[in-house]
This record gives C-alpha cells, sequence and structure tokens, in this order.
C-alpha cells in the first residue's frame, strides 16, 4: 500500500498478501456451512457463474473507489494505512481476474456519481441499491448481508423459533427495523423496546429479558468484548429478510457497462468456489455472525 501525490491510497496487485485457505466449494445463493477450526459457518453468496466466462476476456485494469470511513469493511489503522475486509475483497478479485487495480479514497457522497461519470469503475463502499442509483448504476452478486440475531444468556436453552417465543420478554432498539421484524413475525413474543444498543444489552446482561434481537454483525463483536465477559451467545439461526434488514453489500458499476460487472461477478464466484471469501470472513469475523 502506498500513498500518491494527491493524498489517495493505491496498490498493484503485485502488493497483494494472499489469504490462506483451502476450497470452500459451491456457488448458490444460500447459508451454507463450512466447519473452519473455530466451527464458525461460513456464508455463501455468490449466484453462479459469469457470462464473462464464455464471451469475453476481463478487463486489464479495475479502478476501484471508496470511502475510508466503514469499519471494519474500509478503514485506516493508527499509522494511517488502508484496511478493512473491502480492501482485501478488491485485491483477491484483481488478483483472480488477473487485473491491475488501484483504490482511491473520496468522501461518500462523490462515490456514485464518480463512477456513473467514467471516472472510476467500481464503487466498493457500501452503496446502496436505491432508485435514484439504480437509474445510473449496475450491482454485482452481493457478496456480504447482515442477519438479524438473537442472543441469549450462554445457560438458556431457549431455541428463538415464532411458536417457541410465547410470553419471551425480548430486547430490542427502540424503532428499529428489528423491533419491527419482531413485532411482525414473532407475533407471541413480548418486545422490551430500548433507546440504544447498549442499553438492550445491559438488560440481557442483568437478567431483565430473556432474550435480545438485533444486528448479527455487531452482536458478534459485542459478544467478545470484556463487558459482556462471556456472558452470552447466538441462539438459532440468522433472520434474512430484505424488508426489514440491509439487502447486502455489492459492489457497483457504471450503468450499462457489462463487461465490468461481469468481471467483478466472476471473480467474486471464483472466490466463493476457491475458499477465498471464507477465509477472508474468518479473518475479520473470527466469531462470525451466521
Amino acid at each position: 500500500m502506498a500513498q500518491n501525490a494527491y493524498g489517495t491510497d493505491t496498490w498493484a496487485i503485485s502488493q497483494s498478501s494472499p489469504l490462506l485457505g483451502a476450497g470452500n466449494d459451491g456457488s448458490e445463493n444460500a447459508v451454507n456451512s463450512r466447519k473452519a477450526p473455530s466451527s464458525v459457518t461460513i456464508p455463501l453468496f455468490s449466484g453462479g457463474q459469469s457470462g464473462l466466462a464464455t464471451t469475453g476476456k476481463a478487463p486489464e485494469r479495475i479502478r476501484f473507489i471508496a470511502a475510508d470511513d466503514f469499519p471494519p469493511f474500509i478503514f485506516r489503522d493508527s499509522e494511517e494505512r488502508l484496511m478493512g475486509y473491502n480492501v482485501d475483497l478488491a485485491r483477491e478479485i484483481c488478483q483472480s481476474l488477473k487485473a491491475a487495480c488501484s483504490l482511491k479514497i473520496l468522501p461518500f457522497n462523490h462515490l456514485a456519481n464518480t463512477v456513473a461519470n467514467g471516472e472510476a469503475d467500481a464503487v466498493i463502499a457500501g452503496v446502496s441499491m436505491t432508485p435514484d442509483n439504480l437509474e445510473k448504476l449496475s450491482f454485482s452478486q452481493i457478496y456480504m448481508r447482515f442477519p438479524g440475531r438473537f442472543v441469549t444468556s450462554k445457560r438458556s436453552t431457549l431455541e428463538p423459533l415464532p411458536e417457541t417465543m410465547g410470553g419471551k420478554r425480548v430486547a430490542v432498539v427502540q424503532g428499529s427495523r428489528h423491533e419491527a421484524f419482531l413485532e411482525r413475525f414473532f407475533t407471541d413474543a413480548v418486545a422490551v423496546p430500548f433507546e440504544s444498543e447498549e442499553l438492550a444489552r445491559d438488560a440481557l446482561v442483568s437478567s431483565e429479558v430473556d432474550a435480545l434481537f438485533g444486528d448479527g454483525m455487531r452482536l458478534s463483536f459485542w459478544l467478545d468484548t470484556q463487558k459482556a465477559n462471556g456472558c452470552c451467545k447466538f441462539a438459532g439461526g440468522p433472520w434474512l429478510d430484505p424488508s426489514y434488514f440491509s439487502g447486502g453489500l455489492a459492489i457497483a458499476t457504471k450503468a450499462g457497462n457489462t463487461k465490468m460487472l461481469n468481471a467483478i461477478n466472476l471473480g467474486l464466484t471464483r472466490l466463493q468456489s476457491n475458499g477465498r471469501l471464507g477465509e477472508l470472513y474468518l479473518r475479520y469475523f473470527p466469531r462470525g455472525f451466521f
């Protein structure tokens, strides 16, 4: 990683640090499980082979852009070096396609128009699939989703399902999509709203509630904190519903740039099939949240 005279971070494929890992077979759009040594479930997201495999060559270069304030996906360490899941993913895509790459940092609100105007090839920064963005951008396969998860005390035997939660008190953040999901699908549970995630977690630790329902990724980090102190565990499986939770992260290209979009999709599919995405997931989310 090097910083150029304009203050943007760039790197070439030869400067990458390959991820370790054996293969993780399969490319269907499902949550599959391969048990790593830590017994973490590794999700599968990519949706099959790209048409590029038979219709043309990959681009010689990919100019990625991103913002640097989206941890753990992209951020700066104490020495101002770019770090994060998206940084490593962009590098891995380039390696898989044997393409030269660069990564330029811009303010988040400039990203979509920069790609739409042809000044860059792809945004890897959590740009949403809003109606406005869909008019000027095309989106790749999903490479990360954010499920809702239940957390209970370690001694609890509760298996959270709509039919098992009757009368159970569940902490949620007031006004959140997780509160709305719980009230819609777990109608017999008792939603207990709190003003913040911290207050909801404190209620679980102090046994004021039977469970907590919230964002799986954020909860996975909290479970490993000193404040959690080994109190709790994930219970049941992940809950995925784009109507309530984020539709997931995808890479955006200029609308109509089929060659670039197909190349990125092919890269994602290859990384899923050869296990690189699984290794990357474990690097940044060692507990996992699926």
